[in-house]
């Protein structure tokens, strides 16, 4: 089992080898998803990349978004797909300078394929503007140029963090923002934020000197894109640690658990860096409760040739034990949220705990436990327009079967959750000595 949750560990991290400049050794010819849940992210950059260099000009773009949301994961992917032969890649986080003015030493580095350089910010500013992104003196130099400029491949650089060069060194921002501007210039330079608002601020200055950049805009992954990533990386772990049955790859989650992790995480705002966090306090749980369980003789050593083999429909994370976790993680937001709730929707998640959950029988069991508190019913409409409240919080999930009366529901808050958040309420003192 050691080696399994390893597995797991690792390929539920973040990727840290993102620079471009190291191309991929073994490319696909095409793939369906480049990164999982930025598709049209990645197609949108794409043909920006093709028509920039189809013309042989420089361009700009920003991508903005918040952190977490594949910005630089999806940009360095396809940086690293491109042919070697018509583009240079170089990716560079602004964050690493104490001084940020070294940007320019560190892009002239990278420009010339230097291991290392004793050049000065204003030598290697100078050398830059000289060499790669200028203007020619004359149209007639220009046209000399033109059959060596078409040669030439085009660079794309990648400048990571610039929220801090648009919010406290602008003048860094806007001189290097000129270069593909210039007549020589073969550069698609892309600005990666994190701050949309800053975004949207720089952009007047660029306009008054006739540069105008577009704005890519990176929203938080929804449900769906989550679910897709888990899946894609659960590939990935099983792609590594050899199955008997590649069947079995079903068995590591059970569909609705992983459903309900994406879920949460979407209507939590989380980005992925802390959905692989679940994950992996999934695997320290699942190994604690290993190690709890296991005989004296056991060994809790990792095994090279370890193979687990999956018994039908035993799932090797559980719904309880998603259910744990996402408790440790969202206790507060889950409770805080059930106690915002208008009090008929209070009433409809007391009413929740039954053994077949389905639209209607929650409205019989909501109709009883009205009752029980002697408080008056709601139509039906209502109780909808209530039911989707309660979704919107993230405490339950509906099917999309179109006969509304089976419309299948799942529960994503506990028992001892509910009690938690309604434990002093008056009113809801016998339908909290109901669940107990």
């Amino acid at each position: 089992m050691q080696r399994l949750l390893d597995t797991i560990n690792k390929n539920f991290s973040l990727q840290t080898d993102i620079d471009p400049s190291k191309p991929n050794k073994k490319k696909e010819k095409e793939e369906k998803i480049k990164v999982p849940g930025r598709d049209t992210q990645y197609k949108k950059l794409k043909v920006f990349i093709d028509q920039t260099s189809k013309y042989g000009k420089g361009d700009s773009l920003y991508i903005c978004g918040p952190p977490g949301t594949g910005k630089s994961l999806t940009l360095t992917t396809l940086a690293k797909n491109l042919p070697t032969k018509k583009f240079r890649s170089i990716y560079i986080n602004c964050m690493q300078f104490s001084q940020p003015s070294k940007i320019y030493i560190e892009i002239y580095r990278r420009l010339g394929n230097l291991s290392s350089t004793k050049k000065g910010i204003n030598e290697a500013l100078d050398l830059i503007e000289s060499n790669y992104f200028y203007d020619f003196e004359t149209e007639e130099k220009r046209l000399n140029n033109l059959k060596d400029h078409q040669i030439k491949p085009t660079i794309v650089l990648i400048l990571d963090e610039i929220d801090i060069l648009i919010e406290k060194y602008s003048s860094i921002l806007y001189r290097i923002f000129e270069w593909p501007i210039k007549h020589s210039s073969k550069l698609v330079l892309f600005g990666i934020a994190n701050d949309l608002g800053l975004v949207q601020k720089s952009l007047p200055r660029f306009a008054k000197t006739g540069i105008e950049i577009e704005v890519l805009h990176f929203k938080p992954y929804t449900e769906k894109e989550i679910f897709e990533i888990f899946q894609h990386r659960i590939k990935l772990v099983f792609k590594e640690y050899k199955l008997k049955d590649e069947k079995q790859i079903d068995q590591l989650f059970e569909t609705e658990a992983l459903e309900l992790l994406s879920k949460q995480l979407s209507v939590n705002g989380c980005d992925i860096r802390k959905a692989f966090d679940v994950i992996r306090r999934l695997v320290t749980l699942k190994f604690e409760k290993y190690v709890e369980n296991a005989d004296s003789n056991d060994s809790l050593e990792e095994d090279p040739d370890e193979v687990i083999q999956f018994e039908p429909n035993n799932y090797f994370f559980t719904m309880d034990l998603v259910k744990e976790v996402l408790s440790e993680f969202f206790e507060c937001k889950i409770v805080s949220n059930m106690q915002s709730l208008p009090l008929q929707a209070q009433i409809i998640l007391f009413s929740a705990f039954l053994p077949v959950l389905n639209y209607e029988t929650l409205y019989r069991s909501y109709k009883s436990h009205c009752l029980i508190i002697n408080f008056s019913l709601m139509e039906k409409s209502d109780f909808g327009l209530s039911i989707d409240s309660i979704i919107s919080n993230g405490l339950m999930k509906m099917d999309s079967n179109k006969l509304e009366s089976g419309k299948k529901i799942t529960l994503l808050f506990s028992k001892e959750q509910l009690i938690s958040a309604f434990k002093n309420s008056i009113i809801f003192d016998p339908l909290l000595q109901e669940l107990n």
